[in-house]
């Protein structure tokens, strides 16, 4: 499917989403991956440290194959799940494979696995990003966060970026990607001197999300208080040169720190996260085998896309009805809301 019949089907998503279609005619432009279950990190705010219902395994190559052909659609990838996707060996082959048919791909990683060899090897297979959960420039607060050394983790980093200067290109971007919590508050701005220091492109702070986190509350940061340092740090940081969400995340700063609304999530209609089994999922906030709504290597996914159970779930999603109790601890308000709003700007005095 070349990329202006995509483009035409993410022009009729956005249609279906404002006139609240149940079935759709159009299919999802964005897929979540799970290539892996296994990992070689345990961080502290990681769901996965919860049993896991599923066995720990890898999807193999030919199964992710028939899974990108059963969704043409599609224009960005994610391949990432409860696992760290560089344990898959056949991970560059998968995203050549995706690339090769116009897919933007990403993954989420600790790079505490690449070497040399792999850089390479990733730089080659058309990766566009990589987001690299990167918490700490302190080696020891990096390992109670991560449970893992710091000291792999700088080496791939290094790898990567010699990798591209040496292949001559921009490929993949590289992200650090930063959960805001009590024990790093303090250290935004040397984040953002590591990541100057290392040549990274671009750094993503997000406060932890406190929904959810009832039993471990002396993790989260207090609004004010949280307020207060991202200001120091955005007056420090005026002479590193790295990019940064700083300024997006103050100008947006209550809705992490929101009250529990009645705001429709979109995610039904945009995307969906498949694990590594097959097993079917909304989004990537569902991690539990309890959520999976098919098997897209079993079934027919037109019948999945469109079924009772996905027709249902918009019904009550677009409602705010997100009787998922998963969708009460949700980190993706900001994004929801923002799409809310949109609507309801270009709605404006039309009747639906």
């Amino acid at each position: 499917m070349n990329q202006t019949v995509k483009k035409f089907n993410t022009l009729i998503n956005k249609i279906e989403i404002i006139l609240k279609r149940q079935k759709l005619f159009s299919y999802p432009s964005y897929i979540q991956i799970e290539p892996t279950n296994r990992c070689n990190q345990r961080c502290v705010m990681c769901p996965r440290n919860d049993k896991l219902d599923v066995p720990i395994g890898d999807m193999n190559l030919e199964d992710f194959k028939k899974i990108i052909n059963k969704l043409p659609t599609v224009r960005n990838l994610l391949l990432n799940g409860l696992g760290e996707p560089l344990l898959n060996k056949d991970l560059p082959r998968m995203i050549n494979y995706a690339s090769s048919r116009g897919i933007n791909v990403s993954i989420n990683s600790n790079c505490a696995l690449i070497n040399k060899s792999l850089a390479k090897e990733l730089i080659k297979s058309g990766l566009v990003l990589i987001k690299i959960s990167m918490d700490s420039s302190d080696s020891q607060v990096y390992q109670s966060i991560r449970r893992a050394p710091m000291e792999p983790v700088i080496r791939g980093i290094k790898n990567l970026v010699e990798a591209r200067e040496e292949m001559k290109t921009q490929y993949p971007r590289l992200w650090f990607n930063s959960i805001i919590m009590r024990n790093n508050a303090k250290e935004l701005i040397d984040i953002l001197r590591l990541a100057e220091e290392l040549r990274i492109d671009s750094v993503r702070f997000k406060p932890l999300d406190i929904w959810g986190m009832e039993h471990n509350k002396e993790m989260i940061v207090k609004k004010n208080e949280l307020k207060k340092i991202i200001e120091k740090t955005l007056e420090s940081a005026k002479n590193i040169n790295v990019n940064h969400n700083l300024k997006k995340l103050l100008r947006d700063f209550d809705i992490y720190y929101r009250p529990k609304e009645k705001i429709p999530c979109y995610s039904p209609w945009t995307e969906l996260y498949i694990q590594y089994y097959g097993g079917v999922r909304l989004c990537c906030e569902f991690f539990s085998q309890k959520y999976d709504i098919d098997n897209i290597l079993k079934d027919n996914f037109k019948e999945i896309w469109n079924g009772p159970k996905m027709q249902q779930i918009r019904k009550e999603f677009i409602k705010g009805n997100t009787y998922f109790s998963v969708c009460q601890t949700c980190n993706r308000f900001q994004r929801n809301i923002r799409i809310y709003n949109k609507i309801n700007k270009w709605t404006k005095g039309i009747k639906i």
